[in-house]
């Protein structure tokens, strides 16, 4: 049901091909031959659609959806409407991703380079890249084989990217080395020099930034994102993360391999997160912390200390789950005990 102005459906898929894409059972009795053409939202379904259900939440629209057919655990599965073909997966909305990336393949640019981009007679090209209009690749920049760069963006000087990476258009980056597969939302700015400076009643003195940014493997990266190039030691993305819009990253923050960093996140300079972490929304992170493998942290939090591997904090300061939900319970009898006064 996507607008077929912006997006390329490719199918219709019988049941079994779906099932086999996303590694779903079909259920008893299920045709493996009933034809799908598209996916849909459980309350917009209807003929010759497939549809999930990932959150209980959604319940009531399940049981009355018109969908042909639903992605949903098998503890779910008993609140199907009547007729509906049911494939399940312990993780259903991981499964749908994959059937809807079927339906819907990225469409890959037209490969080439526009005329109207600036690029540096000492760049490297790989084969198959797309490089549109006002795109600027500077000297000795590197770029890996199918990799496209929007229109407008920037590639410093130096510069080197793997293969298959996706660049958008109006971003800059510099002092930076990117892995493959790595893809860069509009606006976004990387490498540029760090917040760093000797504060004194006679003025501040900058210190050189003299690191880098190093981005791993099959890392995405959301727009108008600003990451500061090192002091001297790297900034550092681990593979597979994950950074949403708008998040701030200081000099010398290093970030392991497949976390979750959502919108508005600010991590100040030299903390350093473990293996998948999870930064909540409006997160602020002081500078110089430990934040172990595992970690999670809850919106609007402000983590003033290091954190151990595999705790949840929530608050400002931050604190365990537990203590917070005692501290608000406490709140909550004084907010009561003021009001009956």
């Amino acid at each position: 049901m996507a607008d077929e102005r912006f997006y390329q459906k490719s199918g219709p898929y019988t049941l079994q091909d779906l099932a086999v894409s996303c590694g779903a059972t079909l259920a008893a009795g299920v045709n493996p031959q009933q034809v799908i053409k598209d996916v849909a939202p459980l309350h917009k379904a209807g003929a010759g659609h497939i549809s999930c259900l990932h959150n209980p939440k959604y319940l009531d629209n399940f049981k009355a959806t018109k969908a042909s057919a639903c992605l949903v655990s098998v503890d779910h599965a008993e609140y199907a409407p009547k007729g509906i073909a049911l494939l399940l997966s312990p993780q259903p909305y991981r499964a749908y991703g994959r059937v809807a990336a079927l339906f819907y393949p990225p469409i890959k640019r037209e490969e080439g380079i526009s005329s109207q981009a600036v690029i540096h007679s000492s760049a490297k090209i790989g084969k198959n890249c797309y490089i549109g209009p006002f795109a600027v690749i500077e000297a000795h920049a590197v770029i890996g084989d199918g990799c496209e760069i929007g229109s407008h963006t920037v590639i410093e000087s130096g510069v080197e990217m793997g293969k298959g990476c996706s660049i958008g258009s109006h971003v800059t980056i510099s002092h930076t080395l990117l892995g493959k597969h790595v893809t860069i939302k509009p606006g976004t700015r990387i490498g540029q020099k760090g917040f760093g400076f000797h504060m004194d009643e006679a003025g501040h003195l900058n210190i050189p930034q003299l690191g880098r940014v190093i981005i791993g493997d099959d890392v995405e990266i959301g727009a108008n994102v600003t990451i500061d190039r090192g002091a001297e030691p790297d900034t550092m993305i681990g593979c597979g993360t994950r950074i949403d819009n708008l998040v701030q990253i200081g000099h010398n923050v290093q970030i392991g391999e497949n976390c979750v960093i959502v919108a508005q996140v600010g991590i100040a300079g030299s903390s350093q997160l473990g293996r998948f972490v999870i930064v909540a929304g409006q997160v602020g992170i002081a500078g110089h912390l430990t934040i172990g493998d595992g970690v999670k942290i809850a919106g609007q939090s402000g983590v003033m200390r290091d954190i151990a591997k595999g705790e949840t904090v929530a608050g400002s300061p931050a604190v365990t789950v537990h203590d917070w939900h005692r501290q608000t319970i406490a709140l909550t009898r004084l907010a009561r005990k003021d009001k009956r006064k």
